[in-house]
């Protein structure tokens, strides 16, 4: 367990936080990053071990089952098993916080320990989430969403089974770019009202293998210039879109 806790203690984050914040910047079609084998490669292995299944859901999940998606999570890391607990508690850390702000250039990074819309998400076969930008505001933090750290954590990952994240263009328009869900591979991305993307391909695993990542939003005070001054939940490229209404039910349920 001491060894999680003190993953992001080696200097080797810092490093590649200095090393790639040029670069960070510059990617298309808005700032982003994938760095593989970015946890130490055993505490992965750990990690995934323990990782929610879905075969055992009951209540405590979330499931986001429409025209514009299907996959299962679990907001609450005090429902994880011990090492899972201790790694989403240290993806709050001042070391992790630290680690984003040097390779994105925000200087007022927030974390969300509640994980709201994140934590600890699978999809079985035939799960997608199509191209959509993100909600741009904690109504808990009150703060505006910045940054989205996805961390993939099924091993042995086929690349037959599709599961690609696409990145498009900020007109919804076009795909700019796809990245493979690699085990131990994190994608690190600005959100804005206009930083699309999504797993739009129905995934092709096994019945027993499911596309495990786990998502971590980040927020600050300071709006970005590109994010919409009206908070606004998920945005679809349909009008009244299901999934936005659950968002809006959800949202509600857990806070009244």
């Amino acid at each position: 367990m001491k060894k999680i806790l003190k993953i992001f203690n080696d200097k080797k984050y810092t490093q590649l936080a200095l090393k790639n914040h040029k670069k960070y910047i510059k990617n298309k079609p808005f700032p982003h990053i994938y760095f593989d084998n970015f946890l130490p490669r055993k505490i992965a292995l750990e990690i995934s071990k323990e990782y929610p299944n879905i075969n055992n859901i009951n209540k405590t999940w979330k499931i986001h089952k429409n025209k514009n998606v299907i996959r299962y999570f679990l907001e609450d890391s005090s429902l994880y098993k011990e090492k899972m607990q201790t790694f989403a508690m240290i993806l709050n850390s001042r070391r992790f916080i630290l680690f984003l702000e040097t390779l994105t250039g925000i200087k007022s990074i927030i974390p969300d320990p509640f994980f709201l819309g994140g934590g600890a998400m699978t999809t079985g076969t035939g799960g997608f989430l199509k191209i959509h930008a993100d909600f741009n505001f904690h109504h808990k933090l009150q703060a505006w969403r910045r940054v989205n750290a996805l961390f993939y954590l099924t091993p042995n990952w086929n690349k037959k089974w599709g599961g690609n994240l696409e990145l498009w263009d900020k007109n919804n328009k076009r795909k700019i770019t796809e990245i493979e869900p690699l085990f131990n591979r994190i994608i690190i991305f600005n959100t804005t009202s206009n930083s699309y993307h999504g797993q739009p391909t129905p995934i092709a695993t096994p019945k027993n293998i499911f596309r495990n990542v786990f998502s971590v939003f980040y927020y600050s005070t300071e709006k970005d210039d590109e994010t919409s001054s009206e908070p606004h939940f998920t945005k679809y490229s349909i009008n009244k879109n299901p999934y936005a209404l659950q968002i809006t039910k959800d949202y509600k349920k857990d806070l009244y």
